[in-house]
């Protein structure tokens, strides 16, 4: 499973699982930086402003150094290449509609004059203060790399893409209504979505 096998990433979904019950998500302010202090360079705080659509509110130094900008205001698809676009959007909106932990592997193409990179995102939904589930906790961890010009993630075609429902009824997670055309399992055949219910 995707990312299952990073502990920077498995630390911190452990301690989102330390903040959630089995009726509510975490919210934001539930958040203590310093518990994830060895996280916060890679990690980031979305708000959900549309359906598949959410906006930087925080982003540690790791996604400045990938993007070569500040992310705080941006979507999250400012990472991805244009042609992975519209999975990723599906993908995060599956993570807040389900709600759902979910988990990408992620590739950024090398060329002659830079390597290419592997990664992954972990998306962790929380509730905003109204109890709506507006808001997400994700990290990004990819090898290392050397580079003065901006990396873009696609999704590899043959992807694993871990998706772990919470079992969670939220109505408020309705309040925002879902683009007619898609739903959040609405993935091209070529992506393989692995549920864990385990």
């Amino acid at each position: 499973m995707p990312g299952q096998d990073n502990p920077l990433l498995q630390s911190l979904e452990q301690y989102w699982e330390t903040l959630r019950n089995a009726q509510r998500l975490p919210a934001r302010t539930d958040l203590s930086p310093s518990k994830i202090d060895h996280a916060l360079p890679y990690a980031f705080i979305l708000q959900r402003v549309a359906p598949g659509i959410g906006r930087f509110r925080v982003a540690g130094q790791k996604i400045h150094d990938l993007l070569k900008m500040d992310a705080r205001g941006m979507p999250l698809s400012v990472l991805f290449t244009p042609d992975a676009r519209e999975q990723a959007q599906q993908l995060l909106e599956s993570a807040y509609m389900s709600p759902a932990i979910v988990s990408i592997p992620l590739v950024s193409a090398g060329s002659m004059l830079r390597s290419e990179i592997k990664g992954t995102m972990l998306l962790l939904p929380m509730r905003d203060n109204a109890d709506r589930t507006t808001r997400m906790l994700g990290a990004l961890v990819c090898d290392d790399y050397a580079s003065t010009r901006a990396r873009r993630f696609s999704i590899p075609a043959d992807a694993r893409v871990r998706h772990d429902p919470i079992g969670l009824q939220l109505a408020a997670t309705q309040m925002i209504p879902r683009a007619p055309t898609q739903r959040p399992d609405a993935l091209r055949p070529a992506l393989k979505l692995v549920v864990n219910n385990g």
